[in-house]
């Protein structure tokens, strides 16, 4: 049953994928969406919004595989850029809400943007339907491993005995961070895959945080995000990130 199921999604994503190229829009409009349990996109979403957004997201993929929310919807649009909103961690600027809990908070959103890619990325098939939403929550991901390092600086800086016990914990999110890197990097190289356009936007992304981050790269990190550069300026055919790339690994 479960190979048939498949099946029926692989025969759909091919009768119409193409479809999405020349702008038809499968999404449903936000009634309707709402009728399936989405939360309101016109407010910030916690853990209970989003996981009423994924139960209503799931359901959806296996009726009609393309009318998930989509970046470039006039229907949908907005529903999708509340997904991937970096208004969600509003909680970071709470000052009543003490650094541990902001870290437990932060980490369950990380997971929420691995689930949310899951939610969007059709299994078993190289080329994606939901190519330029996945590149959009690549870079939210980005961005969020920044306000982990940014919050872990602050418990590393913190005195509270709660805070204290955290403080082990930094090297890891850095991992994390040059993990994310190394993912992305690689993403970049598979030109095929991907519109230029768009891998241009993440190399922005991409070469922003490594600038921002430059100061506490080791030497090997620097080496390794070095190398994964020129692996990148190797593979693609954009003077863009080619020129990127290349200021930028002539100073780590």
């Amino acid at each position: 049953m479960k190979n048939y199921v498949r099946l029926i999604l692989i025969l759909s994503f091919f009768l119409v994928s193409c479809n999405k190229g020349n702008n038809v829009d499968h999404s449903l409009t936000l009634e309707e969406y709402q009728e399936l349990g989405m939360p309101d996109y016109n407010r910030v979403w916690n853990m209970e919004d989003y996981s009423n957004a994924f139960y209503a997201l799931n359901t959806l993929k296996y009726q009609n595989l393309m009318a998930l929310p989509s970046r470039d919807s006039e229907k949908s649009g907005v529903l999708f850029s509340r997904m991937i909103s970096i208004d969600n961690l509003s909680f970071l600027q709470d000052e009543a809400l003490p650094l541990w809990a902001k870290a437990g908070k932060i980490k369950w959103f990380v997971n929420t943007l691995m689930e949310l890619k899951v939610a969007y990325t059709t299994f078993g098939m190289s080329t994606q339907y939901y190519v330029r939403e996945l590149n959009d929550i690549d870079i939210t991901r980005l961005r969020v491993a920044q306000r982990m390092l940014e919050l872990g600086i602050e418990i590393n800086e913190s005195e509270d005995l709660s805070d204290v016990d955290m403080q082990s914990d930094y090297p890891q999110i850095q991992k994390m961070y040059l993990s994310l890197l190394s993912e992305l990097f690689e993403k970049q190289q598979h030109t095929s895959l991907y519109p230029q356009q768009m891998l241009e936007l993440l190399s922005d992304s991409l070469s922003s945080s490594v600038q921002r981050n430059m100061p506490w790269f080791d030497e090997e990190a620097s080496a390794f995000i070095k190398q994964a550069m020129l692996s990148v300026i190797d593979s693609t055919s954009s003077r863009k990130i080619r020129n990127d790339y290349k200021e930028l690994t002539e100073i780590l």
